[in-house]
């Protein structure tokens, strides 16, 4: 028989917060001289939901677009299918979300596909916007910019206003009866390594949550858009797909993890 386990938890719980607080301040020292890069949680919420519009560029516009992006060296454009069994295509994606955790509020970021330096498609932020300020790697400190994004009876209501110029708004209607999509484990795949346009990337860790998650394709007679950005020069009218996440996500982010 084992022994019996006694039941005082209270040097336990000294001994817990004074072990963790050392590892804590050992993680911050190592970070301070470039030893150990930080991890971060980034939680996207289910309510409002996350939604992906995923545009073709129009006929004769890959180079002008390209062009207009100014990648930096050593990157380049890359067609990406986001649902099995489609043809990949050089896609402009603009993801709507509430965040929370280090970032918090609402988010809308329009974004590309890349190959990088060793020829693996990634993810390529062009343009990121939050309700409140911000930081990334391209412009570091940010003002907040005009972002709604809200259900009301059944009605997904979103405006993304660009920093450069104009602004995006949708109306999408949703529900249940709406086909689930069979996702291409190549468009999760490209999450590993989110780029931005000076080649600075932020690294993530993700489970099974996300391979699994169940998404649904909003038919096109439930979408209502109107753009008004600077993308909407390069860009078709009517989304390829638009796609719609039924729960939360939460990732573990390395920020800015090649520098």
């Amino acid at each position: 028989m084992l022994p019996k386990a006694k039941p005082a938890r209270f040097s336990r719980r000294l001994l817990k917060r004074f072990m963790y607080s050392q590892m804590a301040l050992r993680s911050a020292f190592l970070i301070l001289i470039g030893r150990e890069q930080p991890s971060l949680r980034f939680k996207v919420l289910a309510e409002p939901c996350s939604i992906y519009f995923n545009f073709l560029l129009k006929p004769g516009m890959r180079q002008e677009f390209e062009e207009y992006i100014n990648l930096a060296p050593g990157l380049s454009l890359a067609p990406m299918k986001c649902l099995a069994g489609e043809e990949p295509e050089v896609l402009l994606t603009l993801n709507i979300y509430q965040v929370s955790g280090i970032v918090q509020g609402t988010r809308a970021e329009w974004s590309t596909y890349i190959k990088d330096e060793q020829g693996t498609s990634r993810y390529m932020v062009l343009e990121a916007n939050s309700d409140s300020r911000s930081l990334d790697p391209v412009n570091l400190f940010t003002k907040a910019d005009q972002l709604e994004h809200r259900m009301n009876g059944g009605m997904l209501s979103s405006l993304a206003t660009s920093t450069i110029s104009g602004e995006f708004t949708s109306k999408v209607r949703l529900d249940n009866s709406q086909p689930v999509a069979n996702i291409d484990p190549g468009w999760i795949a490209a999450n590993d390594f989110i780029y931005w346009r000076n080649g600075i990337c932020d690294r993530t860790w993700y489970d099974a949550n996300l391979f699994n998650a169940s998404v649904r394709s909003i038919p096109a007679q439930d979408i209502r858009i109107e753009d008004n950005t600077h993308w909407a020069r390069f860009i078709r009218p009517k989304p390829r797909h638009v796609l719609k996440y039924d729960g939360g996500m939460e990732f573990m982010i390395s920020p800015w993890d090649n520098i």
